[in-house]
């Protein structure tokens, strides 16, 4: 027992079974420091769903600790930086490169006597990191060690600040599986840098990065990506009528910005089978696809009319898709019970009827009444008309 516990090739096997807390506390010689060192600290959630305490940085006792724990525990796995971004105005990390004027400084800061700004540039000793997280934390400028982790699978920014970075970077983290950037206004690139992640992508975030520009398109032949959430993002094109079948094989929750034909707003009754068909192209591959969702004809359209009725007899303004057990179909709604179109189906009746199937078909059918006989929102004359009727039954 002796020769193992003294053993620092045999102990970061057995040390290995413990989470970066019990690591800590292990270290009670040097022979243990050393092997601690050498220890790959479990992941947070592995592969049987068993679950360690991730390490989070919350304040700034826990940031100016950071470079201690990189000498520590250099092997660790996953780094949270988890801070209102109000909170993290008690303190203010330090500028990065090609820095702009600060809008976080408080008065507090200003007084000389105040702690002067945290270095976190001893992240990048943390060569082993495979999640890195960062929420709420006032960045300022470009901070490359960022991005200089190629064993990273996950990578999480949040409200950041100013900080500035380019995708054209994430060639260097080859093995990335998740990108999530929200509200990075000045986030730079364009989609076809995300290339270079073709094989490894799985879920893309970039919403409100409204710097980000490309084409949708480019995305289209990623065999792993399932989760696309593009929202806000201005700059970035593309025509969902584009879509053929193989395309975003994946997929199973898109959300793409209105810059994208079909992705917003309705431009009109007419295009909308289209549109509607294009979506049924890839929630033919995935059930999931544009579950709980509904697209609005715009507001700036002029077919729209507002009758001054009920609200259970508004104009059927949104489409959305219905199933009945595997046969798909859309129609027009006003969200509320009894307020549906007829359903335009896209797939044939089956031949077989199933008792499923035929409960499913009658829950769609009782959901039209006033608008029985329309596959389409009427006219406000035909509205006008159909609600006087409606009214001297």
């Amino acid at each position: 027992v002796k020769e193992v516990l003294g053993n620092t090739y045999i102990l970061p096997n057995i040390l290995g079974f413990l989470n970066w807390k019990e690591l800590l506390q292990a270290r009670v010689c040097r022979r243990w420091r050393e092997a601690v060192r050498c220890t790959p600290v479990p992941e947070s959630r592995t592969a049987d769903s068993w679950q360690t305490p991730e390490l989070y940085v919350g304040n700034r006792e826990a940031a100016e600790a950071l470079g201690w724990l990189s000498n520590a525990l250099p092997m660790l796995t996953s780094l949270n930086f988890l801070f209102d971004i109000g909170k993290s105005k008690l303190f203010q990390v330090a500028n990065g490169e090609d820095a702009g004027p600060s809008l976080m400084v408080s008065t507090t800061l200003r007084n000389r006597n105040s702690p002067r700004p945290v270095d976190i540039s001893c992240i990048a000793n943390f060569h082993h990191l495979r999640n890195l997280a960062i929420h709420g934390l006032y960045l300022n400028g470009r901070y490359p060690f960022l991005f200089e982790f190629s064993n990273l699978r996950t990578l999480e920014f949040y409200n950041l600040g100013r900080l500035k970075w380019d995708l054209s970077i994430l060639v260097n983290m080859p093995n990335l599986e998740k990108l999530r950037c929200i509200s990075n206004h000045s986030l730079t690139g364009t989609l076809s840098d995300t290339r270079v992640l073709k094989e490894t992508l799985k879920e893309l975030g970039l919403s409100h990065c409204t710097k980000v520009d490309g084409n949708l398109k480019e995305l289209a032949d990623f065999p792993m990506l399932r989760d696309i959430s593009l929202h806000g993002c201005k700059n970035i094109v593309g025509d969902i009528r584009d879509m053929r079948p193989g395309d975003f094989q994946s997929i199973e929750s898109m959300g793409i910005p209105a810059s994208v034909w079909g992705g917003g707003d309705l431009p009109s009754i007419e295009e909308t089978p289209d549109i509607m068909h294009a979506w049924y192209i890839l929630k033919k591959q995935h059930s999931k696809v544009f579950t709980n969702m509904r697209l609005g004809l715009s507001l700036d359209s002029p077919e729209r009319y507002d009758n001054n009725v009920h609200h259970s007899r508004e104009m059927p303004s949104h489409v959305e898709f219905v199933q009945a057990e595997k046969r798909l179909g859309w129609r027009w709604t006003n969200c509320v019970f009894g307020g549906a179109c007829e359903t335009n189906w896209l797939d044939p009746e089956p031949s077989n009827l199933s008792l499923r199937y035929t409960k499913e078909l009658q829950k769609i059918v009782d959901d039209v009444t006033f608008y029985e006989g329309f596959f389409a929102p009427p006219t406000q004359g035909e509205h006008l008309q159909r609600y006087s009727e409606f009214r001297g039954w």
